[in-house]
């Protein structure tokens, strides 16, 4: 494991940790329940036209535009082709977004049970296909867009668009990225990532993402980090 910033690591675990929850949310849903499956799609889908909003769908969405407006920009005038390719799969991404928000709405309008359930088992299915294709995505991102960075980009460099991506984040959503991102950081990871944030200059982020790591990441491994980056 290196010890170089690495821009997509920390909140790519916290989408794959927000997958693979929601998958088993979805799986495990009972869609003859009203309220249940209501709140399960609601979770899913609020509205997708905010960028500040928490739902999953959203979150999916704007961390690929936060991407292409933070990192992708910097990275064009070295390597274009591993931008443009994507680029590609962030446009279908989006596509399959809309795709499973319709489904969502589709079937929460349905009051017959058995319709619930067809419609149901439709929107896991486009749901899994879409989490399928964000994994992958998210794995090539790193395969390919990590080793361009690190050949042309600094370390302080690095943590300067890190910086940037966060900061350009609201306040309420950078909270919920970290929920979901601290807790699937091992200690290694989490000293690198907060120890960049504490180095940034004023105004950073370093004192929110601390005030939710207090809460959500297992409490003695959470001491150990904060035991090396310091208060």
């Amino acid at each position: 494991m290196s010890d170089r910033e690495n821009l997509f690591r920390p909140i790519h675990k916290g989408i794959r940790s927000m997958i693979y929850t929601l998958g088993l949310r979805l799986g495990s849903t009972d869609f003859t329940n009203v309220a249940e499956s209501n709140a399960v799609v609601t979770e899913l889908k609020r509205e997708l036209s905010l960028s500040t909003s928490n739902c999953f769908l959203c979150m999916l969405q704007t961390h690929s535009t936060h991407e292409e407006r933070d990192f992708f920009v910097a990275l064009r005038q070295f390597d274009e082709d591993p931008v443009r390719l994507m680029m590609a799969e962030h446009a279908v991404i989006v596509r399959r977004v809309y795709d499973v928000a319709k489904l969502a709405e589709e079937m929460v309008a349905i009051s017959d049970p058995g319709a619930r359930i067809e419609a149901g088992d439709r929107l896991v299915l486009e749901a899994n296909d879409l989490f399928a294709f964000y994994l992958a995505h998210l794995n090539n991102e790193e395969a390919v867009l990590v080793p361009v960075m690190w050949e042309h980009f600094t370390d302080p460099k690095l943590r300067a668009l890190r910086a940037q991506f966060y900061n350009r984040i609201p306040l309420p959503l950078f909270e919920e990225w970290m929920r979901w991102t601290l807790p699937a950081l091992n200690v290694h990871e989490l000293v690198i990532l907060l120890s960049g944030m504490k180095s940034d200059p004023r105004p950073n982020r370093f004192a929110d993402a601390i005030r939710v790591g207090d809460t959500t990441v297992e409490p003695s491994r959470w001491a150990t980090v904060i035991e090396r980056v310091g208060p």
